[in-house]
C-alpha cells in the first residue's frame, strides 16, 4: 500500500491527476447507479421481478431522454415509462403490460433519484498531490426533472447520464464529437456501413452531449449574471462553439454527401437501406447543431436582457436556514421541554400559508362538463336507480288558506297589523286549521301583499301592506309589523301616499 501511495504521489506532479485515477472512479461511481438496479430489484420482497434486465432498462431510459429532449425542452415522463416498458415487454413476455409500466416507472424513478433531498448521487474518491492524499466528494445527477413549456415536469439526461452511454467521464466534448465524427468517416469512406451505424449513434450522442454542456453553461447566466464575465465567459465560449459547430456541420454534411454517393452507385438493398439509416442519423446531427447555432447567435442578445433584468432585483433580504446543522443538531443537545417551544415557533413561522377552499369557476365548468366515465355493464357494485311517480304533496292545506283569507278580511280601511294577526292566527279557536303552520302561510301571505298589492276585479278593492317605523315584536318573526290595508280601487292613490310617507 505504501509503494502504491507513493507512486501515486509522483504521479500527482503539480497538483494535476497524471495517472487519471479520478477520471476512472468518476467513470465508475458514474455507472454505479445503473449497476445498482441489478441489486436492489431483488429487495423488494414483495414483487418478483427476477426476470428483468435493469441495466437494459435503465440505458433504454436515459437512451430515450438524451435522443428526446432539445435545447429548448426535455423528454415527456410518459415517453420515457412507454420505451422502457416495450423493452421490458421484449425481456418478459409472459408477464402482463401493468407489471412492465410499474418495471418502467421504478427504473426512471431510480435514475431520478426520488426520494433524496436534492437527488443527488455521490461518491468519494481522492487525490495524492505531493505526497498528501485528499479526500473529494464527486456529485451528480443522471437525468433532472426541469420544468416544461407547460409547466409540466420534464426530463433531462446530464452530462454524466450521457457519459454513461458513451463510456467516458470528465472528457473534452468538442474533441470527443471531433473523433466521434472522424470515426464515422473513416468507416463510411472504407464502406463498412455496419460498423458505422454504431459510430453514428456515438456521433449523435456527442452531439446532445455537446448542446447540454453548452446549454449549462448558459444557465449560469440566467441564475446570475454577476457571476458571469462578458469577454472571459461567455463571449469566448459563444466563439469557440460556433466555431467547433461550422467544422462538425461541414464533416457531418460531408459524411451525409459520401452517403448519397454509395446510394446511388449501389445496387443492393441492405446498402441502400443502411446508408439510408445512417443519413437519418446524421440529419438529425445536423438538425441539433443548427438549433445550438440560433440559440449562440442569441447570446449576446439575452445576456443584455438579463442585466437589465437582474439589476431591479433586489438581494435576499434572509438567507435559508440550514435545518441540520441550525435547527437538528442543537435541538437535540436540548432538553425537552427547552427543545419544544423552540420548534413549535419555527414549525409556526416555517410553514406555508395554505389556500382556502375556493371553488375556481373553470375548473367547476369543465368538470360539469366532463362527460361521466362509461362503466362496464358488469360491475355489480353500480346499481342503477329507478325513478317513480311521485305524488305532489302541498305543505299548506285548504283550510289552512280558507283560514289565512278569512284573517286577512279583517283589514279595512285603518288596516291592522301583522302583529294582531298573526296573534289571532295562534289562537286556540283556529288550531283546527293547523296553528303551527297557519302563521307562516299568513306571514307569506303579508310579505307578498307587501310588494305587490292584490286587486279585486269583480269587487273593484284593494288589498296592501304597508311598512312604517314600528317594528314587529313576536317571538317567531322579526322585522317590520306590516300594516295590512283593505280599500276601494279608488282609494289606490291615498293607500299609495300612505305608503311613500312610510318609507
Amino acid at each position: 500500500m505504501w509503494r502504491e501511495d507513493n507512486h501515486m504521489s509522483e504521479g500527482g506532479v503539480r497538483g494535476r491527476d497524471t495517472l487519471g485515477l479520478a477520471t476512472r472512479v468518476k467513470a465508475l461511481a458514474v455507472a454505479d447507479p445503473v449497476l445498482d438496479l441489478e441489486r436492489r430489484k431483488s429487495l423488494l420482497t414483495s414483487r418478483d421481478w427476477s426476470g428483468y434486465q435493469m441495466e437494459e432498462l435503465a440505458l433504454t431510459a436515459i437512451d430515450t431522454v438524451t435522443l428526446k429532449m432539445d435545447f429548448e425542452d426535455g423528454a415527456r415522463h410518459e415517453d420515457v415509462v412507454a420505451a422502457v416498458a416495450r423493452v421490458a415487454g421484449l425481456q418478459t413476455p409472459d408477464r402482463d403490460g401493468g407489471e412492465h409500466a410499474d418495471v418502467a416507472r421504478w427504473v426512471l424513478d431510480s435514475l431520478v433519484n426520488v426520494g433524496t433531498v436534492d437527488r443527488d448521487f455521490s461518491h468519494i474518491y481522492g487525490l495524492a498531490i505531493d505526497g498528501t492524499y485528499v479526500s473529494h466528494r464527486f456529485s451528480f445527477k443522471l437525468l433532472r426533472e426541469v420544468a416544461g413549456h407547460d409547466g409540466r415536469p420534464r426530463l433531462r439526461a446530464s452530462n454524466e447520464a450521457i457519459a454513461v452511454l458513451v463510456g467516458a467521464v470528465d472528457i473534452d466534448i468538442a474533441s470527443e464529437q471531433v473523433a466521434a465524427d472522424a470515426k464515422l468517416e473513416a468507416l463510411v469512406r472504407r464502406g463498412r456501413l455496419a460498423d458505422a451505424y454504431r459510430a453514428a449513434e456515438m456521433a449523435l450522442r456527442r452531439t446532445v452531449q455537446y448542446a447540454e454542456y453548452i446549454r449549462t453553461r448558459l444557465e449560469g447566466m440566467r441564475r446570475d449574471v454577476r457571476l458571469v464575465d462578458w469577454v472571459r465567459d461567455v463571449q469566448r465560449m459563444q466563439t469557440e462553439a460556433l466555431e467547433h459547430i461550422e467544422e462538425r456541420i461541414n464533416a457531418e454534411s460531408t459524411i451525409k454527401d459520401n452517403l448519397v454517393q454509395i446510394m446511388d452507385n449501389s445496387t443492393e438493398d441492405a446498402t441502400l437501406a443502411q446508408a439510408a439509416e445512417l443519413i437519418a442519423i446524421l440529419e438529425e446531427c445536423l438538425r441539433r447543431h443548427a438549433a445550438l447555432q440560433a440559440n449562440l447567435q442569441e447570446v449576446g442578445e439575452r445576456f443584455r436582457a438579463e442585466q437589465e433584468r437582474q439589476t431591479f432585483v433586489p438581494p435576499p433580504s434572509r438567507s435559508y436556514v440550514h435545518l441540520e446543522h441550525q435547527l437538528l443538531e442543537p435541538a437535540l443537545e436540548l432538553p425537552i421541554r427547552w427543545a419544544l417551544p423552540v420548534l413549535d415557533r419555527f414549525a409556526t413561522v416555517a410553514a406555508p400559508p395554505r389556500r382556502p377552499a375556493i371553488v375556481y369557476l373553470p375548473d367547476l365548468i369543465t368538470g360539469l362538463m366532463t362527460l361521466p366515465t362509461e362503466h362496464d355493464g358488469e360491475d355489480g357494485l353500480i346499481i342503477e336507480p329507478e325513478f317513480g311517480d311521485a305524488e305532489d304533496i302541498s305543505v299548506f292545506s285548504d283550510e289552512q288558506y280558507t283560514a289565512v283569507e278569512s284573517l286577512l278580511a279583517r283589514a279595512d280601511a285603518d288596516g291592522v297589523r301583522l302583529s294582531e294577526l298573526l296573534k289571532a292566527a295562534r289562537r286556540p279557536d283556529v288550531a283546527k286549521a293547523g296553528r303551527q303552520e297557519l302563521d307562516h302561510l299568513l306571514a307569506l301571505h303579508v310579505l307578498g301583499l307587501f310588494g305587490a298589492p292584490r286587486y279585486d276585479p269583480e269587487h273593484r278593492m284593494m288589498l296592501a301592506a304597508l311598512a312604517d317605523d314600528s317594528e314587529l315584536d313576536d317571538e317567531v318573526f322579526a322585522g317590520n309589523d306590516l300594516l295590512v290595508i283593505r280599500g276601494p280601487a279608488s282609494a289606490a292613490p291615498p293607500i299609495e301616499d300612505r305608503l311613500n310617507g312610510a318609507v
